[in-house]
């Protein structure tokens, strides 16, 4: 039996962990078996979860247990911390499955990762959502977004947590302080070999979302913040190429003003004035980047494989078959 490990993370949506355990349970899958490992996000409900329809079938899906975070901090630090957890742990698996608990992570879509692992053992394999149905809006904003993430990180970011992680891959990446941040950040960083394959987006099960815009684009600027080296280096670079620019202009203005009679009276003064303000607003905003990003350097860093003990908790086994 080849076992491999499902982690969700979850906040109070114990309904839809119910259909997600059942979808999992239910998948055409042979010589298969999946423990699920539910990272209890500081939820405020208590947990439930009705295991008879396990129990009286059979199915691949072996246990369900939970791990529980003594507070909120959100699904990208909670999949952070039950890595780190999971990595200590001396249990015989193949690899592990990073899904959300909602339902828009389609379960059927696990057989082809688990399929694709086979064929690159070593390698992580990572979901694209296909035929999203988010509003107009949202599709126009994350377009924006990885394109100014293509501009500004080199990369391309184009998956979410929906990803599949040999066992010998963990420990590269909860030793990565990146992974508390943003988990497909850290995996683009890890510099792990990565493959992304077209998953169908599913519909959430059951209740609301707690993402806002608010929370999405803090979740943006923490994917962006992971690279803050190379976005420092290519917006410096980038201003001494204005820089340049406006010393060359300067030159050929004053060339102008006094080695041709094609100036105006006022003229050059007056433009080359307005170059030496941008070379000053230039000069200034790379003062403060630059401090700034000393100052980043310098914050104390969480790297969840030294710090999940600070934040996770075991806690009960809801089924076991």
């Amino acid at each position: 039996m080849r076992k491999f490990i499902v982690l969700t993370p979850l906040f109070n949506d114990w309904d839809c962990l119910q259909k997600l355990v059942e979808e999992i349970n239910a998948l055409p899958v042979h010589g298969i078996g999946f423990h699920i490992i539910v990272i209890n996000d500081g939820s405020t409900l208590p947990e439930t979860l009705n295991t008879d329809v396990l129990a009286n079938q059979s199915g691949c899906v072996h246990g369900v247990e939970t791990w529980n975070l003594i507070c909120n901090l959100g699904n990208q630090r909670a999949i952070s911390m039950g890595l780190a957890h999971l990595e200590k742990k001396h249990w015989d698996f193949e690899a592990v499955i990073v899904m959300d608990s909602d339902g828009e992570d389609n379960p059927l879509s696990i057989p082809d990762l688990i399929r694709l692992h086979e064929e690159k053992p070593t390698d992580i394999w990572v979901c694209r959502r296909v035929d999203r149905t988010e509003s107009t809006l949202f599709k126009i904003g994350y377009f924006f977004y990885r394109l100014l993430f293509n501009m500004l990180a080199g990369k391309v970011i184009n998956f979410g947590n929906f990803s599949l992680i040999p066992r010998s891959r963990i420990l590269s990446l909860v030793t990565r302080p990146e992974l508390w941040q943003h988990y497909p950040a850290a995996i683009i960083r890890s510099r792990i070999p990565y493959h992304a394959v077209d998953s169908k987006r599913g519909r959430r099960y059951s209740g609301q979302s707690s993402q806002n815009l608010g929370n999405l684009l803090i979740h943006g600027l923490n994917g962006l913040s992971i690279f803050g080296a190379i976005i420092y280096a290519r917006i410096f670079f980038s201003l001494l190429a204005v820089v340049f620019a406006t010393l060359v202009g300067i030159g050929v203005v004053v060339f102008v003003r006094y080695g041709t009679d094609l100036s105006t009276p006022g003229w050059a003064t007056n433009l080359v004035g307005d170059m030496l303000t941008i070379l000053g607003m230039v000069f200034l905003f790379i003062l403060m980047m630059s401090l700034q990003f000393l100052n980043m350097n310098m914050n104390v860093q969480v790297i969840p494989k030294l710090h999940f003990q600070d934040y996770i908790e075991e806690g009960s086994v809801l089924f076991d078959r």
